[in-house]
């Protein structure tokens, strides 16, 4: 029986509806149900987007949500019983002022881009609408029905990768646990779980592919909003991706990298968290889908 690894990277708002769509896309043209993974990985948007899969949301809820077809009750329309507001923001000062510190010093060494994170000032917006899903779908303090669900942030004193629902990781409820994820250094204040301070897992690595190498899985696919062709920083991001596909390739699984097309990305707009443009994303990922995932099969 063949196992099989869906990896969710980060990608904000634009990113959630990208891989939204070609999460229906993909179960449209090879016949298989992304709830039926054997493992689920998710980086900030794709925390949530792997949380819902885990929870028995499937792609025709996604397309109904996107399309506005939900009945009233859904999960996905719920919205938070009193959503923090946003709050007013202080001087200027890091969040983190000592994290850079640790890229100087091994064995505490960190990636630049974590380190950099650190000097971003205390977000102010709050997550409370985007995870507000999960609130009816999952107990307050307890994790997803699907076990073998992965949820990446960033300790944000020390710099470590954690990834939550792992024997490695403090325990915690999966609603924090996306909070944590999704928490955008300099846009959403740390996530607090017990006496931590958690950001974006998306500073270390915008997918953390890396991480189902021990599993030794026979093939994974790997949803990568922010990668592929087109500026700078989507050709670092895919540099940095290519990388983690080949150690995962070296045990035998088959990866499988879907990342936006031009078009996609056009709809996609420069600003992630733009929700905006979240509606134009999904219908034309869902289009040049089919394309996409003919391109990355034998």
């Amino acid at each position: 029986m063949t196992t099989r690894g869906i990896v969710i990277g980060a990608g904000g708002v634009t990113g959630l509806a990208w891989s939204s769509a070609t999460l229906a896309a993909l179960e449209q043209a090879t016949g298989w149900d992304p709830r039926e993974a054997d493992v689920l990985l998710g980086t900030s948007q794709g925390a949530l987007l792997a949380s819902l899969l885990a929870c028995e949301i499937g792609t025709a809820d996604l397309t109904g949500w996107y399309r506005r077809e939900l009945p009233d009750g859904h999960p996905l329309r719920t919205k938070p019983s009193a959503d923090r507001p946003t709050t007013r923001r202080r001087l200027p000062v890091p969040a983190s002022p000592l994290l850079p510190l640790r890229a100087l010093m091994p064995p505490g060494r960190v990636p630049a881009t974590v380190a950099l994170s650190g000097l971003l000032p205390t977000g102010t917006r709050s997550l409370d609408a985007f995870v507000a899903p999960l609130t009816v779908l999952a107990e307050p303090d307890g994790w997803v029905p699907h076990e073998h669900t992965m949820i990446v942030a960033v300790d944000y004193d020390s710099g470590a990768r954690t990834a939550f629902g792992t024997a490695s990781a403090p325990r915690t409820g999966v609603l924090d646990a996306v909070r944590a994820s999704c928490t955008v250094p300099g846009v959403y204040p740390a996530t607090t779980i017990g006496r931590r301070r958690y950001v974006d897992g998306g500073v270390h690595s915008t997918t953390s592919l890396d991480l189902l190498t021990p599993l030794e899985l026979d093939e994974v696919y790997v949803l990568a909003p922010m990668a592929g062709t087109g500026s700078l920083t989507r050709r670092l991001i895919q540099r940095g991706l290519d990388s983690e596909a080949r150690q995962v390739r070296r045990t035998g699984t088959r990866i499988h990298l879907l990342t936006p097309t031009s078009e996609d990305r056009t709809a996609m707009g420069r600003n992630p968290l733009d929700p905006r443009h979240r509606i134009a994303t999904f219908e034309t990922a869902l289009r040049t889908g089919p394309g996409r995932i003919a391109a990355v099969l034998p």
